[in-house]
């Protein structure tokens, strides 16, 4: 088995979010935060022939950069990764040890706020709350835009940046930390319950992540 670009993103994306990951057999990868405040699931190219777990997902990213371009075989203890002459042998974590997601599908709300997120707006957004050291993103609705804000909801003095998103009847105020804002760099369908949980849906790839709004954010339906 050998990872594309694309899945060698994702698996670097992931490893942000959580150390731990279990490859599971077939089409897709999944992980969750240690807070279990970010949920994630791609579908991928590659097969997994077998479910094994990773306790260092960074270290084990680290093991294939040793080589060119690794071929993986996924043994019964361990994951054998071979190229240019080399073979490193990678012992499997014991996943009751692990942070992982469930194994059974997660109902979640139906959202009353939806519009699309371009990679231009994200990535200002988040540049400009490192840049102005701002500590949340806030997707704001005053009953006729939707804007996306880089803020700090706690000081009523604090620097802003916004971008336009979209439009709505609705007034509201959705908050999200910025270190909980680790979507890979892209385009997104966003969608956001008032009962506190946001969907963020990648426009070229079948990535999926759900966020968890901050417990000062309100609806006004």
């Amino acid at each position: 088995m050998k990872l594309t670009a694309e899945t060698t993103a994702i698996l670097k994306n992931y490893a942000a979010i959580n150390q731990n990951i279990q490859f599971k057999q077939g089409h897709s990868l999944s992980t969750i935060s240690p807070q279990k405040n970010i949920l994630t699931i791609a579908e991928i190219s590659e097969d997994i022939p077998n479910t094994f777990a990773i306790y260092d997902l960074n270290k084990l990213l680290g093991a294939l950069s040793l080589f060119d371009k690794p071929s993986l075989t996924v043994g019964e203890k361990q994951l054998t990764i071979n190229g240019n002459g080399s073979e490193l042998n990678y012992v499997y974590g014991d996943p009751s040890m692990l942070v992982l997601p469930p194994d059974k599908t997660l109902d979640f709300p139906d959202p009353e706020i939806n519009f699309k997120l371009s990679k231009d707006t994200y990535d200002a957004c988040i540049k400009a709350a490192q840049v102005l050291a701002l500590p949340e993103l806030v997707v704001h609705g005053d009953g006729n835009k939707i804007f996306l804000v880089a803020t700090d909801t706690n000081n009523d003095s604090s620097d802003d940046f916004r971008r336009e998103v979209g439009t709505t009847d609705k007034e509201f105020q959705m908050v999200f930390k910025i270190e909980n804002m680790k979507l890979l760099s892209g385009s997104y369908d966003v969608g956001i319950s008032s009962k506190g949980i946001a969907h963020f849906s990648h426009e070229h790839s079948k990535l999926q992540y759900w966020i968890a709004t901050e417990q000062n954010s309100n609806y006004n339906g």
